[in-house]
């Protein structure tokens, strides 16, 4: 048996960089394993690319070599590795930044030119590629593609009857944040509820990421047009139903990253980095308008609008703006429907051609 080790401390969204490279290794080894923190098996789990995951305990000294090595070599003692990967620090370290990060304190004008032109798949496949001597170049610029299990096609097959939206209803994706406060866009409730909802009655929200039911009660009045999934899916389910949204808006998260396996189209709503993780050409990004981003930080705290106590990247993107991209992907779909084109179609029509500043 020929197995391969994968080290990695990233979260959701930096494992699912892996994946293009993994399409390709998977035929090249008959074990995989992948170390690193609990997020990596839902993330990856269910893919059919990882064998056995093994996961860091709440108190893993990633500081300390001598304790790392030890605690690797009595996990994988029962594992024969004949190569392993070590994806630590490639985009956190190198491209991203954390405050205990020396080079969080550099200028913000070099971690922009850093990251210029750069996108993170890309650069976790090279890591692959350089490490193992093996030609990953057919990996590059493909989308994080996984299969679906027949379990996972069925709920997304009855997803609307579970829900009880009509067949012809639009879906609109929205996640609420990820991991960091600047990702949370403060004018939900005028962009979506009185705007994009109040305009196309056809439009349903489906709400992801709102783990705690914040926005259960001020979403209460939109007739059951309203699903706030809360914690009852996973992330691997939250990411693949994006396949059957007709439209995501979305912060910079992990759920955004895992979406770009599919030509769903998307609103990204930019705040600390830009179109580093943009795959294809459905997406159109929203960028903010305040001097400090993109920052490329991954920070938890920053500068506070204190008008309406959100950050300035995020209270930067004006709801009109978020309002009109909504729209244009809801009008072309009436249009579409009017017009009697075949939804398989649909799926061949881009519907950015540039991003809408």
């Amino acid at each position: 048996m020929y197995g391969l080790g994968i080290t990695h401390a990233g979260a959701y969204g930096d494992c699912i960089y892996e994946v293009p490279a993994l399409n390709i290794l998977r035929s090249h080894f008959d074990y995989i394993c992948h170390i690193g923190r609990p997020q990596a098996a839902e993330a990856l789990g269910n893919t059919g690319l990882i064998d056995e995951f093994i996961t860091w305990p709440t108190d893993y000294k990633t500081w300390d070599p001598d304790y790392t090595r030890q605690w690797l070599t009595h996990k994988t003692l029962h594992i024969e590795i004949d190569a392993h990967v070590n994806l630590h620090k490639i985009i956190p370290g190198r491209l991203m930044f954390h405050d205990n990060d020396p080079k969080y304190h550099m200028p913000t004008v070099c971690k922009r030119a850093m990251n210029a032109g750069k996108n993170h798949f890309d650069e976790v496949t090279m890591r692959f590629q350089e490490a193992m001597g093996i030609d990953l170049s057919d990996a590059i610029g493909q989308r994080p593609v996984t299969k679906h299990t027949h379990k996972e096609r069925s709920w997304l097959r009855d997803f609307r009857y579970q829900h009880n939206i009509p067949k012809d209803a639009f879906l609109l994706g929205y996640q609420f944040a990820g991991s960091a406060r600047h990702k949370w866009f403060p004018y939900f409730e005028q962009a979506i509820q009185r705007g994009i909802m109040q305009r196309y009655p056809e439009v349903y929200v489906i709400g992801l990421g709102d783990l705690d039911g914040e926005m259960d009660w001020p979403m209460k009045y939109h007739g059951g047009r309203y699903v706030n999934l809360k914690k009852s899916i996973t992330f691997r389910k939250a990411y693949i139903l994006t396949s059957i949204l007709d439209l995501l808006i979305s912060p910079q998260t992990g759920v955004f990253v895992g979406a770009q396996a599919y030509e769903t189209p998307k609103v990204l709503l930019a705040t600390h980095m830009l179109d580093e993780t943009i795959c294809g050409d459905e997406t159109a990004m929203l960028t903010p308008g305040c001097e400090c981003a993109p920052c490329y930080d991954i920070v938890h705290t920053c500068d506070i609008d204190e008008a309406i106590n959100a950050p300035l990247c995020a209270a930067s993107i004006h709801p009109d703006r978020v309002i009109a991209a909504a729209g244009r992907i809801i009008e072309r779909k009436r249009r579409i429907e009017a017009l009697g084109i075949q939804p398989l179609m649909i799926a061949k029509l881009s519907p950015f051609q540039e991003s809408a500043r």
